[in-house]
């Protein structure tokens, strides 16, 4: 007995042939159909009809799977869009966030340090190691970071960064400059800081530069020395000889000063900061659309104007002192400099020795970055006129006669007729001029000094002051320097060298 089929087995063999097959193939299985070799018209046409069915249930499977794949492939395109979407708003997100860290880590950088001060100067910024032991050694304030240096200096980070920022062009100055007639002609351009600034110079002068010892033969802008100290050495000799250097302070270079600070101990990056507060770059004014500009037209230098100027300069002498102490001494003469004055001294008998002083004087001062002025190196032989530094020295210190004369009658005419129409020398302002004449006598002659001062006083009491038409003229500050060099020149075998030094520069 054949098996019972279940509906569901009924249905699908419907579904894979047709209804008429099936009944047909029942109908020939329970005999009811007589089947023989040629079937009939009827049985034929339910085959095919069967056959034809099965044909076109597989051509209609064919095409359901080829259109599920379309939309699996449409399904699949859709996720990937999606998957894609979603990950470029999360890499949006990450990045927006990198960029918020990344700002947030720069702000907390520049908070807590200096890595760019402009181009040209900032390559050893990264260099943050001081030598401990040699700051120690010259009694100078060591700082471990930068933050050290703006607390002691009573400053903010971002405000010395705005101070010491160097642009090629800028809309700001940090200095007043201007020029001042000279003595000998020309001009002298002076670059005076402004207040913030100035404070900074004052503070790198005081704690920093004053601690540092100064050589013997160095006599300008040193406490308890002077003009005086600097012209005793050459009293009642028989040659006096002096030389000038040339541009002494425009031709110390940032550079060199940047090394200096560095010789101390500083680090690269401590060394820069103190070089940038010290130096200055000459600027152009240019007008453009109602805007200034100033544009660097040189590379930084040691300013005349700056407090710390003039102590910088001595200590970047301090080598060319020794070793031009070294050639006088070899030659018998005597050597002191003021700023950017030269004055040698010697008895009779040394005569034969000038000649070979100024040649190798020039060597030295050639090696060691100076120019000597071709215009201003005198002999002076005893029975003329002897001056040092604008003091007499033939026997004893003294002012020079005529230049009393002078003074005494512009006196003597102030007095009895008033202000009007009277000027000292270059100097705009007659009242700074006479002042500074009259200290200048008092300590050459302190009793010659003292009864000018008492007859001024008269002359005030009687006439006022005079009325000031323009800005007075700053008093000298020139003093030039040597260029930067990595490695010292070295002076020929046939030269003098300097004499025996056991000091500062010695250990570096």
């Amino acid at each position: 007995m054949a098996e019972k089929l279940s509906r569901q087995q009924i249905y699908d063999r419907i579904r894979a042939t047709s209804k008429d097959s099936y009944i047909l193939e029942e109908m020939q299985r329970l005999g009811f159909w007589e089947s023989s070799e040629m079937p009939g018209l009827s049985e034929v046409l339910i085959k095919r009809e069967a056959d034809a069915s099965q044909e076109l249930n597989n051509l209609l499977a064919q095409d359901r799977k080829y259109n599920s794949q379309e939309l699996m492939l449409k399904e699949m395109r859709k996720a990937r869009m999606k998957l894609a979407k979603e990950k470029r708003a999360e890499t949006k997100q990450r990045n927006k966030q990198k960029s918020i860290d990344k700002a947030e880590n720069w702000k907390n950088v520049q908070s807590q340090q200096i890595i760019y001060l402009g181009d040209g100067v900032s390559a050893g910024l990264n260099h943050t190691q001081s030598d401990q032991d040699l700051l120690q050694k010259f009694n100078l304030p060591v700082f471990a970071q930068v933050t050290d240096l703006v607390a002691a200096v009573g400053i903010d980070l971002a405000a010395l960064r705005y101070l010491l920022y160097q642009r090629k062009v800028s809309k700001i100055s940090h200095y007043h400059s201007f020029e001042i007639p000279k003595k000998s002609g020309g001009k002298r351009l002076i670059s005076a800081p402004k207040s913030r600034l100035k404070a900074l110079q004052h503070w790198v002068l005081e704690h920093i530069l004053d601690r540092i010892p100064i050589n013997n033969t160095a006599h300008g802008f040193i406490k308890d020395r002077s003009i005086i100290s600097n012209a005793k050495p050459h009293i009642e000799k028989d040659i006096v000889v002096n030389v000038d250097l040339k541009d002494f302070f425009p031709s110390i270079s940032y550079k060199r000063v940047k090394g200096l600070f560095n010789k101390f101990g500083y680090s690269e990056q401590l060394s820069t900061i103190f070089a940038l507060i010290c130096t200055y770059a000459e600027t152009e004014t240019v007008e453009m659309d109602g805007v200034t500009y100033y544009v660097q037209k040189s590379n930084r230098f040691l300013p005349q104007g700056s407090p710390a100027s003039p102590a910088i300069s001595n200590l970047i002498s301090y080598k060319l002192d020794k070793k031009i102490q070294g050639l006088a001494d070899k030659f018998n003469f005597n050597y002191t400099r003021y700023a950017d004055d030269l004055s040698f001294s010697t008895d009779k008998g040394n005569e034969k020795h000038i000649a070979a002083l100024l040649f190798f004087l020039k060597k030295i001062i050639e090696t060691e970055g100076f120019t000597i002025h071709p215009d201003k190196t005198h002999i002076m032989r005893k029975g003329n006129l002897q001056k040092v530094t604008g003091i007499v020295v033939n026997k004893k210190l003294n002012i020079q006669r005529n230049q009393l004369r002078k003074f005494r009658a512009l006196l003597h005419h102030i007095e009895t007729e008033g202000w009007k129409d009277r000027k000292w020398g270059i100097a705009k302002n007659l009242i700074n001029a006479i002042e500074g004449y009259i200290n200048f006598v008092k300590m050459v002659n302190p009793e010659k000094g003292a009864a000018f001062k008492l007859q001024l006083d008269r002359i005030i009491l009687k006439y006022g002051y005079p009325a000031i038409k323009e800005e007075a003229v700053i008093a000298k500050t020139d003093i030039p320097v040597p260029q930067s060099t990595d490695v010292e020149p070295e002076i020929p075998e046939s030269t003098p060298l300097e004499s025996k030094q056991y000091d500062w520069w010695n250990i570096l």
